[in-house]
């Protein structure tokens, strides 16, 4: 098939080199943007995605342990990978890494011009794509994979629902004296979940849900988040400092709940952006990116794409609830709330049955 892809973010490159794997031809149409810097936490389903279709991580951290816990209570739930029969739960990695490897993969097929219209398929010929150019093309099938920001999803019809969380995520980089090798963290705070990535030998990548006020207090005080830091994190990790400074992402679920239209499919943040406590977004788009591979080579794309998203329902509608649920429990200071979820971890933290199965969940193994 023809197969024309709008936007070059790792959403867009992956799926453009595995369909061009599959024996497609694949325009991608990414005029040259600023990405984002933030911490990812690859599952084991994406990391074999990448591997199958050539892409190798040296960079980054494999994921070995998680550890979750309430600050300032006993009870703790420690995943450990060789303990749930894995050698590792997926790889951590900074997005800039990442975007460096797949920018390498996809150079001969990026065409570095902007996407001005699109159309959806008619009785009378296939989607259409006009470029800034002048330029038009009909290719068998549109993916978008422009995170949303173009409007040219709004274009077609495909309106998102958006839905404010009233907070703010604060993303840095942080060096610690004693880091522990492979260790995840998932610390709740009172005020929020604090999830902590190993992306190199010291150095760990932060995501910390805040009140936007504090998120804005902290953000415009490097010595108050450094202090607020020290007191939220494990003493284990010892000192810290920070390696550059943090960026505030204010927290809006995003979501259509049918991304497609004749000949134009919507994938990634376009399509779905969920709360990142879980650290799920793109791996879930990338769920999805595998589907609807699989399904292009068995029909006609929009049969396809009907059956790869019906397929991938299930699953994208579960981790939307889990992600969204998980802020609304633990962003509650309250002690009855706290003392609650540290028994329960202290309980879970006995039964390798659960701890497996939340791993599993946790690699995108079960949905």
């Amino acid at each position: 098939m023809q197969i024309g892809i709008i936007g070059g973010g790792p959403v867009g490159s992956i799926v453009g080199l595995a369909l061009k794997r599959k024996g497609h031809t694949v325009r991608l149409f990414d005029p040259t943007t600023k990405k984002p810097k933030m911490s990812l936490a690859l599952s084991e389903t994406t990391l074999s995605l990448l591997e199958n279709i050539g892409v190798h991580l040296s960079a980054g951290q494999d994921l070995v342990e998680i550890l979750v816990n309430e600050k300032g209570l006993p009870g703790s739930m420690l995943l450990n990978a060789h303990e749930c029969g894995y050698s590792r739960f997926g790889r951590a990695i900074c997005s800039i890494e990442l975007d460096r490897i797949l920018t390498g993969q996809v150079a001969d097929m990026v065409e570095p011009m902007a996407v001005t219209q699109v159309r959806a398929r008619s009785t009378t010929g296939n989607p259409r794509i006009e470029l800034e150019t002048g330029e038009t093309s009909e290719p068998d099938l549109v993916i978008l994979a422009d995170g949303g920001r173009s409007g040219l999803s709004n274009s077609i019809g495909m309106d998102a629902q958006l839905r404010s969380f009233d907070r703010t995520a604060l993303l840095g980089r942080i060096q610690v004296e004693t880091p522990v090798s492979g260790r995840a963290y998932e610390r709740f705070i009172g005020t929020g979940p604090l999830a902590l990535l190993p992306i190199d030998s010291d150095v760990y990548g932060f995501v910390w849900s805040l009140a936007p006020r504090d998120a804005d207090a902290l953000k415009q005080a490097t010595p108050a988040l450094l202090d607020a830091l020290y007191l939220a994190l494990p003493r284990e990790l010892g000192r810290l400092e920070l390696v550059y400074d943090a960026v505030k992402i204010p927290l809006i679920e995003r979501w259509i709940d049918q991304p497609y239209r004749p000949g134009i499919v919507l994938l990634g943040n376009g399509a779905q952006t969920i709360h990142p406590v879980a650290g799920q977004g793109l791996n879930l788009a990338l769920r999805g990116v595998s589907r609807l591979v699989d399904a292009l080579a068995m029909g006609d794309p929009d049969t396809a794409v009907r059956e790869a998203f019906m397929s991938w329902k299930p699953n994208r509608d579960l981790t939307r609830l889990a992600s969204s649920s998980l802020e609304a429990l633990f962003d509650r200071d309250l002690l009855s709330r706290k003392l609650l979820t540290s028994i329960g971890m202290a309980l879970g933290d006995q039964s390798p049955w659960l701890k497996r199965k939340i791993s599993e969940a946790g690699m995108g193994i079960i949905s």
